[in-house]
C-alpha cells in the first residue's frame, strides 16, 4: 500500500476542501446516530404513551435530522469529488511531464498502450478511491465506533450477542482482500496490452491496409479483448461471491437479537422503542463492515494502479542535463 500512501500526498495543496468534506462526512454520521434515539422516543413516550405532543415534536425533529444529513451529505460530496479531480489533474501532469523528459531507451521497450492505461485509467482508479472509497473508509470506522458505543450503552448483553458475528465477517473480508488484488492487476495489464494494440493500429493504419493486415489485426484485437473480458468476469466472480455470504452472516446477528431481544421485551426488561433503536443501531454497525468489503476492492484497485504510476514517475532518466547547463534558446 506504499504506492497509495504517496498518492494520498498530493491531498496536501487541498487540505481545506479536504477537511471540509471530513467535517460534512462526521456531520452526516452523527445525524444517523441521532435518529434512532429520536425513533425511540417517538414510540416509547409518544405512540406508546398517548402523547400526541411528543409524537409532533418528535417527528419535527426527524425531519431536521434529515434536512441537516442531506445538507452535509451534498457538501462532502462535492467537496469530495473536486479533491480528487484536483488530484487526478496533479496526477496526470506530473506524468505526461516524466514521459516528456525520459530517454530514449524507456520508451524503446516501454509499451504505449500501457502508458496510456497508466495516465488515463489507472489515475482515474486512484481517483475514484480518494473521491469516494477514502471518505467511505473514514464513514465506516466512524459509523463503527458510534454505533459500538451505542450499543453496548443501550444494552451490553445484546451487544455481545450482536458481535458474536463480526470475527466471521472479518475473516471473510480479510480472505476476499488477498484474492482480488491480484485480479485487478491482471485487468490492468489486460487493458494497457489491448490499448498497445490500438494505439499501435490508429499510428500505422496506412500500413495496415497497405499491406492487407485487417483481418490479422482484427483477430489480434478481439483476441486480447477477449482476454480482458474474462479477466473482468473472473474479478466478478470473486467480488460477487463475498458479499452475499457477509450479508448472510450479518443478518444472523439480526435473528439473534431480535430473539433474544423479543424476550427481554416480553418480560419488562426492555421497552419496544429500546428494541427498535438497538436494530436501528445494528443495522448501523452492519453497514460499515459490509462497506469495508466494498472499500476492500477500492484499495486493492487503487492500489494496484498507484503503483503502475510511480513505476513511471520513479523511473530514472538515463542522459541528464550537466549541472549549470543552459536552456537552447527558443
Amino acid at each position: 500500500m506504499q504506492p497509495l500512501r504517496r498518492a494520498l500526498v498530493y491531498l496536501r495543496p487541498y487540505w481545506r476542501t479536504t477537511l471540509g468534506a471530513l467535517l460534512s462526512l462526521l456531520l452526516v454520521t452523527g445525524a444517523n446516530l441521532l435518529s434512532p434515539q429520536v425513533l425511540r422516543l417517538v414510540i416509547d413516550q409518544g405512540i406508546s404513551a398517548g402523547n400526541r405532543t411528543i409524537l409532533l415534536w418528535a417527528s419535527l425533529l426527524l425531519v431536521g435530522v434529515a434536512l441537516v444529513r442531506a445538507l452535509f451529505t451534498f457538501t462532502q460530496g462535492y467537496w469530495s469529488e473536486k479533491t480528487s479531480q484536483s488530484v487526478a489533474y496533479e496526477l496526470r501532469n506530473a506524468l505526461f511531464n516524466k514521459l516528456e523528459n525520459l530517454s530514449f531507451s524507456y520508451h524503446d521497450q516501454a509499451q504505449t498502450g500501457q502508458l496510456m492505461t497508466r495516465i488515463t485509467s489507472d489515475v482515474e482508479q486512484v481517483r475514484t478511491f480518494i473521491g469516494n472509497g477514502l471518505l467511505q473508509l473514514v464513514s465506516a470506522i466512524a459509523l463503527l465506533i458510534g454505533s459500538l458505543f451505542a450499543l453496548f450503552s443501550a444494552n451490553w448483553q445484546l451487544a455481545l450477542i450482536a458481535l458474536l458475528t463480526v470475527p466471521a465477517m472479518a475473516v471473510v473480508i480479510v480472505r476476499f482482500m488477498r484474492v482480488v488484488r491480484p485480479m485487478f492487476s491482471q485487468v490492468q495489464k489486460k487493458l494497457g496490452a489491448l490499448n498497445t494494440v490500438l494505439q499501435e493500429n490508429l499510428a500505422g493504419i496506412r500500413v495496415v491496409q497497405a499491406f492487407a493486415r485487417e483481418p490479422y489485426e482484427a483477430e489480434r484485437y478481439t483476441h486480447l479483448n477477449g482476454e480482458l473480458l474474462s479477466a473482468n468476469l473472473q474479478t466478478i466472480r470473486g467480488v460477487a461471491s463475498s458479499f452475499p455470504l457477509i450479508f448472510f452472516i450479518s443478518n444472523l446477528g439480526t435473528l439473534a437479537v431480535i430473539w433474544f431481544g423479543g424476550h427481554q421485551v416480553i418480560g419488562g426488561a426492555l421497552s419496544l422503542g429500546e428494541l427498535v433503536a438497538f436494530n436501528t443501531y445494528l443495522a448501523l454497525l452492519i453497514m460499515p463492515i459490509m462497506m469495508l468489503g466494498m472499500i476492500v476492492a477500492q484499495i486493492s484497485r487503487a492500489g494496484v494502479s498507484a503503483e503502475r504510476i510511480f513505476e513511471v514517475l520513479d523511473a530514472q532518466n538515463e542522459v541528464t542535463d550537466r549541472p549549470g547547463a543552459q536552456p537552447l534558446p527558443a
